[in-house]
């Protein structure tokens, strides 16, 4: 059975390209070690979604007409997915596990990453109770999961009577930060929320600590992960707060029995677990459970399967024992140095 992943490989969000193949890779080769799908060995073929939708529905006619996949798992900006959604239309399944909006996916998909209330809800709620925050400004790249994200933020915030002091929506590409960080510092604001991709959370993070700002003011970003703080460095990393479903911090027995493999097949110094590359694992086992399930591997079939109203529901429940679960629990993270440590686990 060929199961056709898709991410970026270059651009803003090519950085997770490494840790995606290696968490897809070891998922592939451990479910061949227990029999495969139905007796099938399951194959993965890599295509490169680019970062616009012409790209993305290339890397998909590739994927189908050339490489015959059933199935695609995509990991890649929110952007993107409506276009594959609508493409792929009901000839297979598409598996989205990319941390997300929580708005309605297009058909024959489910998405089982996190959403945006999951995680910025209880986050912004930790900055009020525990830091004492009430002064927000919001700065996110320009297009549907930042603007989506900003809508949640202000509800999140008018609920808390905290205030949202500034906005700013900058392009998905590099660039000069200098008269933006000078607007942040002119707002008061207390907490700078980001929803920034990326080579650009990279960016952001770094001018902002240039200028010192990481002194005085907080920071939480959301999908600043294990592969983005590398990104960021020791130096620029002070008062920076994340929140996910999952950190390779965890200490539990599921996630060091998982980093051990892990590392055991890509070595110490193997490309940084987060919930981005866990999150694809899990897509795999969703995909596995779904065609022990139906006992078939009619791509057709499959598609149908989620387009019933619960697909999120019954996808995340098929993987409810590995780390996303049913509802996952939400933790928060603090940067320190280049890791991310948890200091709070905030619902269930």
């Amino acid at each position: 059975m060929k199961v056709g992943m898709l991410h970026s490989r270059s651009g803003v969000a090519g950085m997770w390209a490494p840790a995606l193949d290696a968490a897809v890779t070891l998922g592939a080769a451990e479910i061949n070690n227990q029999g495969g799908i139905l007796g099938e060995e399951l194959e993965v073929v890599f295509g490169d979604c680019g970062f616009t939708a012409g790209e993305a529905i290339a890397a998909v006619d590739q994927l189908i007409d050339m490489d015959e996949v059933a199935v695609i798992v995509g990991a890649h900006t929110s952007d993107l997915r409506e276009a594959i959604s609508s493409h792929v239309g009901g000839r297979l399944p598409y598996i989205y596990t990319s941390q997300y909006e929580g708005i309605a996916v297009g058909p024959s998909t489910v998405a089982i990453g996190s959403s945006d209330i999951e995680l910025l809800g209880p986050a912004l709620d930790w900055l009020k109770t525990t830091k004492h925050a009430d002064r927000y400004f919001f700065v996110g790249n320009d297009y549907i999961w930042p603007r989506t994200t900003l809508g949640t933020a202000g509800r999140v915030l008018k609920a808390q009577n905290s205030q949202l002091v500034g906005t700013a929506m900058v392009p998905t590409r590099p660039q000069d930060f200098s008269g933006l960080i000078r607007t942040i510092a002119r707002s008061g604001a207390q907490v700078v929320v980001m929803a920034l991709v990326g080579q650009c959370a990279v960016e952001f993070n770094r001018a902002f600590a240039a200028a010192g700002l990481d002194q005085k003011i907080l920071r939480f970003g959301l999908i600043v992960d294990e592969t983005v703080i590398c990104g960021i460095g020791p130096e620029a990393t002070t008062n920076l707060f994340t929140a996910a479903s999952y950190f390779a911090g965890q200490h539990s027995r599921s996630n060091d029995s998982f980093l051990e493999r892990y590392h055991d097949a890509f070595g110490a110094y193997a490309p940084p677990v987060s919930a981005a590359s866990a999150s694809t694992y899990d897509g795999l086992h969703v995909l596995t459970r779904m065609v022990r399930n139906l006992g078939t591997f009619d791509p057709h079939v499959l598609a149908r399967e989620l387009n019933r109203p619960n697909s999120r529901n019954f996808a995340r429940h098929m993987v409810a024992d590995r780390s996303i679960g049913i509802r996952p629990t939400v933790y928060l993270g603090e940067a320190e140095g280049v890791t991310l440590q948890v200091v709070a686990e905030l619902q269930h």
